[in-house]
């Protein structure tokens, strides 16, 4: 029988979560289960993978920008999961962070999800070059303005309030580019979830890095219009 690649528990196909450590089986297994079984073919997958757009451009402007990682994060996971294929969720997130290499692990994302769907011989949109580029301008723009913002709020340097109010400009423009690339890949990435056959798909659920990114963001909006208008 097959194990959990999360905790190494053996598992009876098919199965959904792993019955101890709760988390998605890879569903290339329980595709195959599927396939094997007329009883299990007659109920449909459930696929917790949708992300409304709505959602991710508020996550987006929440967050700051940094529900990009999340997001980097959580579409490797369900990538992982859903393929049976190796991956590395949280390390291909943290390589966001890396200048340069992030550029092109963010060409790979897209590049990735984009054969994924030619595949299954479904029309995609993701442009991988595109993606790169959009990638380039929001987090140049990121790292200007948050070292900026970041120096400011700790006083190490005073700056004038133009000069604050000139490096959030910067941030809104890095925070609108991220949202544009995240609706763009997520847009793509919907529109595969939905047509695959006897596959039932629903929003994915909140997680705890979700909501301590959206803490976070929300602390950092504070700090900064705080001292704006103080």
């Amino acid at each position: 029988m097959p194990f959990c690649i999360h905790c190494g528990l053996e598992y009876q196909q098919p199965a959904n979560f792993c019955n101890r450590c709760g988390r998605a089986l890879p569903v290339a297994a329980v595709r195959e289960a599927v396939r094997e079984s007329p009883v299990a073919a007659a109920t449909p997958l459930e696929l917790p993978y949708y992300l409304s757009l709505n959602r991710i451009f508020f996550m987006t402007a929440l967050t700051f920008g940094f529900y990009l990682f999340y997001w980097f994060y959580l579409t490797w996971q369900q990538y992982r999961d859903y393929t049976g294929k190796e991956a590395y969720p949280v390390w291909h997130a943290l390589t966001l962070v890396v200048p340069i290499y992030n550029l092109f692990r963010t060409h790979a994302h897209a590049r990735t999800y984009r054969a994924l769907m030619w595949e299954y011989e479904l029309p995609s949109s993701i442009r991988p070059g595109w993606a790169w580029v959009l990638a380039f301008i929001a987090l140049f723009a990121s790292d200007l303005s948050f070292r900026g913002i970041l120096v400011y709020l700790w006083g190490l340097t005073p700056l004038t309030l133009g000069a604050v109010v000139f490096l959030l400009i910067i941030a809104l423009i890095s925070i609108a580019m991220i949202a544009i690339l995240l609706v763009h890949l997520q847009s793509n990435l919907n529109r595969y979830w939905q047509s695959l056959p006897n596959v039932q798909v629903t929003s994915a659920r909140v997680g705890v890095g979700e909501i301590i990114f959206g803490i976070v963001g929300a602390l950092i909006w504070l700090s900064v219009l705080v001292n704006i208008f103080s």
